[in-house]
């Protein structure tokens, strides 16, 4: 499960103006990491007498926010006492216990499983999107490459074409939701994509699609009032006491009109716990990256109603991040998708591959899954005959380089980094770009914080092109 730190920061030589005698502090979140390992801290207490012309003598506290643990917490309090929080099969099937597997009856199959402005399905795709229109509770499992995406969101537009309500879709990354709402709106679905309101100020490519931003851009005879006070509040900071109640009146009221007027509401696990959807139910649920979330995660969309769960996912990529060794072996490590899997619950996997190689694709298809994963490209699909590289072997684009340098504690001392694998990249990037290789198609992947931070400085040492040339990305999980 995902933890929030909320911080605190000291200056023991600046004195407080709101608390006299005693030394400044605030409160905040942290909305982001810069390349120089910086952290980026929007304070909500004490801001206003912030000694913003002070560069040394801050201390820092990181204080932990309960709010995925307490919904996690209520979700399975519900799920334990409530009846009406999910089905009474799933409800059974989720506890291991004997059930005859029941078929959802009144389902409409479309005679083509597809989706408005969406790639047409595979064969694999396709018979797995019919499948799980009919069960009360679907496993399908992607395999790298596979489409899952592309999958899912044809799902939720068929979901959405039986008419039983609103469907809620959720992933525990930000991203994962980003992505999934930015495909099922292409096929014409009214989407509202639900924000903590701690991430609100964070950019979003499905900003349009955000509750925040509709709440704002609503145009209305009944919003007009609501504008005029959040105008007010943007010049003057705040408002009198009886107008900010009022304004915050007429933004629930506004907020539950968007959400009740969608067809699919997209929103992270956790996020579904949030006291905006309080009195929102759900009977269709689909769950991505399912394989990443811890079960106490998994209940928090479920228990809002589900009668039609829908988990994608794949148990031979990332488990659950859980940081604690104790509660990893007590079974927190183990996802529900793979539990219901050891309990007799068959996936449907998707077969065909197109994002590799095939000579990449071969090593996971033969060490996970049997030997099964088709590729829906070709070696010359994915050969840039006209970049000079030298690759041990020209037909196989693949190669393993042995980095011997020393690993050190990062800047941050909690992550690390290694010099002579950073200069290693580099020389491999400066090649494949003076070989004419698109930037954007160029990758770097490291499981430490410190290290992808090093490398970018190392990169724009090297040559400042090198600097906003090459994407990053920190696997999650690991330290840093």
């Amino acid at each position: 499960m995902t933890s929030c730190f909320v911080d605190r920061l000291r200056h023991s030589g600046y004195p407080s103006k709101e608390t006299p005698g005693a030394p400044w502090t605030g409160e905040g979140v942290v909305l982001k990491f810069t390349d120089r390992e910086e952290v980026v801290l929007e304070l909500r207490s004490g801001a206003n007498d912030a000694p913003v012309e002070e560069t040394l003598g801050f201390s820092v506290d990181f204080l932990w926010n309960s709010i995925s643990f307490d919904r996690a917490q209520a979700a399975m309090k519900a799920f334990a006492l409530d009846e009406t929080s999910v089905s009474g099969y799933i409800y059974h099937l989720l506890l291991g216990h004997d059930v005859e597997p029941k078929p959802l009856t009144n389902v409409v199959l479309p005679k083509k499983m597809s989706a408005p402005n969406l790639p047409p399905l595979n064969h694999s795709q396709e018979a797995a999107a019919r499948s799980v229109l009919t069960r009360p509770l679907s496993l399908i499992q992607g395999p790298p490459g596979t489409g899952k995406t592309v999958t899912s969101a044809t799902i939720v537009y068929q979901l959405a074409q039986q008419h039983l309500g609103q469907v809620i879709v959720c992933a525990p990354s930000n991203v994962a939701v980003d992505q999934l709402a930015e495909k099922i709106e292409r096929t014409g679905l009214r989407v509202v994509r639900l924000a903590a309101r701690s991430r609100e100020a964070v950019a979003s490519p499905v900003e349009h699609l955000t509750l925040h931003y509709q709440t704002a851009h609503l145009d209305s005879p009944e919003t007009a009032e609501f504008k005029k006070l959040q105008q007010l509040k943007d010049e003057l900071g705040e408002l009198s006491s009886n107008d900010e109640r009022r304004h915050k009146r007429l933004k629930r009221k506004i907020e539950r009109e968007i959400i009740a007027a969608a067809d699919v509401v997209c929103v992270t696990a956790v996020g579904a716990g949030d006291p905006r959807l309080a009195d929102f139910r759900f009977r269709q649920v689909l769950m991505d990256e399912s394989t990443q979330a811890t079960e106490p995660e998994c209940l928090i969309p479920l228990i809002m109603g589900a009668k039609q769960v829908v988990m994608v996912g794949d148990h031979c990529q990332l488990g659950p991040v859980v940081t604690s060794k104790r509660a990893a072996r007590a079974g927190l490590g183990q996802s529900m998708f793979e539990r219901l899997i050891s309990l007799g619950v068959q996936p449907i996997r998707l077969q065909v591959q197109y994002r590799m190689h095939p000579c990449l694709s071969q090593f996971p298809s033969n060490a996970f899954y049997e030997g099964a994963l088709q590729n829906g490209v070709s070696a010359a699909d994915r050969l840039l005959t006209s970049v000079d590289f030298p690759w041990p072997n020209p037909s196989s684009p693949m190669m393993f380089w042995s980095a011997t340098g020393a690993e050190e504690i990062s800047a941050s001392g909690t992550s690390y980094l290694n010099r002579a694998e950073a200069s290693g990249v580099e020389k491999v990037v400066t090649h494949l770009l003076r070989s004419g290789v698109d930037p954007g198609r160029i990758g770097v992947v490291t499981p430490y914080e410190g290290q992808r931070a090093y490398v970018v400085q190392h990169m724009t040492r090297a040559g400042e092109f090198l600097s906003i040339c090459v994407f990053l990305f920190a696997s999650p999980g690991r330290l840093g």
